[in-house]
């Protein structure tokens, strides 16, 4: 083999290796995209889930406050209270759906939280439907009558406002996703107060 064919065959061949160096590259750097892509689908999936789960809690939460405040006004009748009851209580289907895509999207903490806030209207929808049952009574007037409700609401709006700092928390990074702690305590006399202690 003369010196000009041996050339050519150095040449051939690394022009060859050069090749497949470059398809690895690329196969390399197509499946990082692919991760990439796959990952932003995911982040995508997860705020939307946390987001449906958010609304459907504050919907409801301002369903319950509207009625209250128009039992407290006495604004409202017997029957038109059963309805906007019904009303409240049909909403509950829409946030244990939502609840469901969180519990799928995890983490389990915020799952929790998104489940406490449900459970914590839940009870406050509950004491309001005592009174309607009792066609609103008069002696649901008195201001002492409302203390309970009073903390229900407080209640729920703090369980709310925990779920949806849990999602702000995971959908921004660089911040710490670990959930606040509260620690419900008894201050002025019928009024349920909470208050933050270290992170977990």
């Amino acid at each position: 083999m003369d010196a000009v064919t041996q050339v050519a065959l150095i040449g051939v061949a690394g022009t060859a290796v050069a090749g497949s160096a470059g398809m690895v590259g690329a196969v390399r750097a197509a499946g990082v995209s692919a991760r990439g892509q796959a990952a932003l689908e995911d982040s995508k999936l997860r705020r939307a889930a946390y987001s449906s789960c958010a609304t459907s809690l504050i919907v409801r939460r301002d369903a319950v406050c509207a009625l209250m405040e128009a039992m407290r006004s006495n604004s409202i009748g017997p029957d038109a209270a059963r309805a906007e009851l019904a009303r409240a209580q049909t909403m509950r289907a829409d946030v244990m759906r939502t609840i469901g895509a969180v519990v799928v999207e995890g983490p389990a903490w915020l799952a929790d939280a998104a489940e406490s806030a449900a459970r914590h209207l839940d009870v406050w929808l509950d004491g309001l439907a005592y009174w309607i049952g009792e066609d609103l009574p008069d002696r649901m007037r008195d201001r002492e009558q409302w203390d309970n409700r009073q903390a229900d609401r407080l209640l729920s709006e703090q369980a709310i406002e925990r779920f949806a700092r849990g999602c702000r928390l995971i959908v921004h990074p660089g911040q710490d996703p670990r959930p606040p702690r509260w620690f419900p305590y008894v201050g002025l006399p019928g009024f349920v107060r909470r208050r933050r202690l270290s992170r977990m």
